[in-house]
């Protein structure tokens, strides 16, 4: 396995944040690839962010798909909503963050599974959510693109823990369907090495970021308490070939030299003496 490439999110479309000041920020921390959070509610131009990035040598790899409030037409995005009219309008959301992201260039575009909630609502939640992401699969087919579902924190029925979201996959069995690791979200529940190995070789992205263990801070890595080691031997472990994506920009805009290069250039090479699970059958 060779080592993986580092990239970053970045923001597109906010009144207050440039777009080439955010390419900048990602060329100067050596990222090669980006995820794109875009301002959902203004739709701002999929193919402007993917000239401007290519004239800075930077390639779109991701989106951010709309969630809660952060929405295009929706009162709010939840794809595990298991109220009728909330459940249609957030597919028909996410659809039209799968046909931004295809016009952008990218491929994956990262879903949360739904919003807090309570344990005694999980079944029916569940249901609804693999009914929306099978939709969400069968509008992305032929399209290249590939929705990611992400791990959450704490509270989310289902979708706090990796090997729920891994079970609905498996059931619904889509190549349009993947997951995304959220280091974060996970050093709040299980560890970032455990959700890994739960996600096994559905694992097609992540977001990179390190926490107290309490509060989901959004630090760069080696600022917090995820065990970086353990992380880098699980994806190794799971096969992983994707990007290392980080996903604490706001953190260094402000605190630039709080990054640490020479953790991002172990996480981004494989641990030695892995043996990568096979592949699924």
């Amino acid at each position: 396995m060779g080592k993986r490439l580092l990239g970053t999110m970045i923001t597109y479309g906010y009144p207050d944040i440039d777009l080439d000041d955010e390419l900048r920020l990602a060329q100067r921390i050596g990222a090669t690839v980006l995820e794109v959070l875009p301002m959902w509610q203004q739709l701002p131009d999929p193919a402007l962010v993917q000239a401007r990035a290519a004239e800075f040598n930077l390639a779109i790899h991701s989106a951010h798909g709309c969630w809660g409030g952060r929405s295009i037409r929706a009162v709010r995005v939840d794809l595990g909503s298991t109220h009728p009219q909330i459940h249609r309008d957030s597919i028909d959301d996410l659809k039209r963050c799968v046909d931004w992201l295809k016009q952008a260039g990218g491929t994956y575009l990262v879903v949360h599974p739904g919003g807090l909630s309570g344990q005694s609502e999980e079944s029916r939640r569940r249901e609804a959510l693999a009914r929306g992401l099978v939709a969400l699969a069968d509008h992305a087919q032929g399209t290249g693109v590939v929705v990611c579902v992400e791990n959450m924190p704490p509270g989310v029925h289902p979708g706090s823990r990796m090997a729920e979201l891994a079970d609905i996959l498996n059931e619904v069995d889509r190549p349009e369907l993947a997951l995304a690791l959220d280091t974060g979200h996970a050093n709040l529940t299980a560890g970032a090495a455990v959700e890994t190995r739960a996600a096994g070789t559905r694992l097609a992205t992540t977001h990179v970021h390190d926490n107290d263990g309490r509060q989901d801070t959004h630090l760069p890595p080696g600022a917090g308490t995820v065990d970086w080691g353990k992380w880098q031997q699980a994806l190794d472990d799971v096969g992983y070939a994707g990007p290392i994506l980080l996903e604490c920009i706001r953190h260094l805009r402000k605190n630039f030299q709080d990054l640490n290069p020479g953790l991002l250039s172990e996480l981004i090479a494989p641990a030695p003496g892995s043996t990568p699970l096979p592949d699924r059958l």
